[in-house]
């Protein structure tokens, strides 16, 4: 495949080709730029050192914190020297106890940048130069030792980055990126262009790239698969921008899927109120990759992956330095496959014959309420916020198979898989700090996921016990002793150097 990132994904089940899990992980972690970067916790967490301090809901209208080479017009170095640092560690999930006990999830993340800008023609075309690189670590290991099943990742991406920012007569913008990442041949060039006919009005046009990789090893009943996932989508959007008075309003559409767009609105009432609101509906290529069973092949899976999301929010400017938001965010992901495993891979054409083909349906879903508050303090020198959100997540996962009789045909062996986890809840906390001294500005953040319960079905049906938890299931945790020792959740921190002369 086109990237060289070191991997070990590895799937066991005696009676599943692909368990729901492994679905369940896939589309908790597709996420563009980077493949499982986000992994868990931060599928509910927008980027940026300040998203994560004031709760992990990124301010609307949208704007990059730092240099963005996948999104160029934010190489503008606002004509001066820039360069930056930023980490970002991520222990996502660890468990110490249950049928999951040993699982674990984390990541770790290196971004450096720097920028210089020029001018000519007396100001009238400014614009600036960018150079970075980027390295990623990531580490996956869920194990559940009764149901014979784990999934394992590690992986690590590399990608060297440089970038140029135009603005000719404050109304044409361009900026173009050229980043050489480890996942394809040929090196990726976004690109963006502006026009500003007015002050108030912006018109635009993004050329942009998702990716997203994975190779799964599987065994089943004694044999090896291999299943390469493999997501690298070209994105062209055109979008609109209107800043008039106390409206702010961004619409962006994609140009090949009329499903796909993004709208975000901010409006200021009388007084220090504000009211703000987000919608996005995405729907990604097709999956279709072919697997291996024993090193010969062993059929074929398709799949669909979609994401819709909307958000709204209440905020107030109390003073000049401090100002509170509250905002509520709800998501839909799914993820549906299907596909054929031929049996001649692993019992011969004779054999095969009998035995017949496996066909197979699977589907994942994760169903995502989120309720957050912020507050923030910014002055002259030095910035502070704080930040809740209590999630409510639905998780959903399962996998149909059956084979056929003779030649394709009857239907036999069939049975069905699901996720037994269908009810999580957790608290995330999070606070940042902000120091900028003469041309050196520091930003710390730092975010734990607090869980308060999980509704485990399969955990009712081993003890007998309907518990509390809701639908006929039990909740894993016996006290609140038991959550914080053997169920911490997870944490993630960011952090951000930059020094501007």
């Amino acid at each position: 495949m086109a990237y060289s990132a070191e991997r070990n994904f590895r799937t066991l089940s005696k009676r599943s080709t692909l368990c729901p899990l492994v679905l369940l992980a896939i589309l908790c972690a597709s996420t563009p730029a980077y493949a499982f970067d986000k992994l868990l916790i931060g599928s509910f967490l927008d980027d940026g050192v300040s998203a994560l301090a004031r709760g992990g809901l990124e301010r609307l209208p949208h704007k990059s914190e730092t240099l963005d080479f996948h999104a160029p017009l934010s190489l503008d170095s606002q004509g001066h020297y820039r360069i930056e640092t930023g980490y970002q560690g991520q222990l996502a999930a660890r468990i110490y106890k249950g049928r999951w006990n040993g699982s674990r999830a984390g990541s770790e993340r290196l971004d450096t940048a720097v920028a210089a800008p020029f001018s000519v023609m007396g100001g009238a075309l400014r614009g600036s130069v960018a150079a970075g690189y980027d390295f990623d670590s990531v580490e996956l290991k869920a194990d559940n030792a009764s149901e014979e099943t784990f999934v394992h990742v590690n992986e690590r991406f590399e990608a060297v980055k440089g970038g140029i920012f135009l603005q000719a007569f404050e109304r044409v913008s361009l900026g173009v990126s050229i980043l050489n990442t480890d996942y394809r041949d040929s090196p990726e060039i976004p690109l963006e262009l502006e026009i500003s006919p007015t002050s108030w009005l912006k018109f635009g046009y993004k050329h942009s790239y998702l990716d997203f990789a994975a190779e799964i090893d599987l065994s089943l009943t004694g044999h090896q698969a291999n299943l390469p996932l493999e997501l690298l989508e070209t994105l062209d959007e055109f979008y609109g921008v209107l800043d008039y008075g106390a409206l702010q309003v961004k619409y962006a559409q994609d140009l090949e899927k009329a499903k796909n767009r993004r709208l975000e609105a901010r409006l200021q009432l009388p007084g220090s109120i504000y009211l703000l609101g987000e919608y996005q509906d995405r729907e990604f290529a097709a999956l279709e990759e072919d697997f291996t069973a024993d090193g010969n092949p062993g059929g074929t899976l398709k799949g669909t992956l979609k994401r819709k999301e909307y958000r709204a929010g209440l905020g107030a400017q109390l003073s000049s330095r401090w100002s509170v938001e509250a905002n509520y965010r709800h998501s839909d992901i799914a993820v549906n496959a299907g596909g054929i495993a031929s049996s001649s891979a692993v019992a011969g054409f004779w054999p095969s014959l009998l035995v017949g083909n496996y066909n197979y349906l699977a589907s994942a879903a994760l169903d995502t309420d989120q309720y957050h508050l912020g507050g923030e303090y910014q002055g002259e020198c030095f910035s502070f916020s704080l930040g809740a959100q209590y999630l409510d997540l639905k998780p959903a996962a399962s996998i149909e198979y059956w084979r056929s009789l003779l030649f394709g045909l009857g239907r036999a062996g069939a049975e069905t898989k699901q996720l037994s986890v269908d009810r999580i809840k957790m608290i995330f906390l999070s606070m940042g700090v902000g120091y900028q001294w003469k041309n050196l500005g520091v930003r710390y953040a730092v975010g734990q996921c607090i869980p308060i319960s999980v509704h485990d079905t399969a955990e009712s049906a081993s003890s007998g016990d309907s518990g509390s938890g809701g639908g006929g299931g039990s909740d894993v945790f016996s006290s609140a002793w038991d959550k914080i020792k053997n169920y911490p959740g997870g944490g993630v921190q960011r952090l951000t150097l930059s020094v501007v002369f």
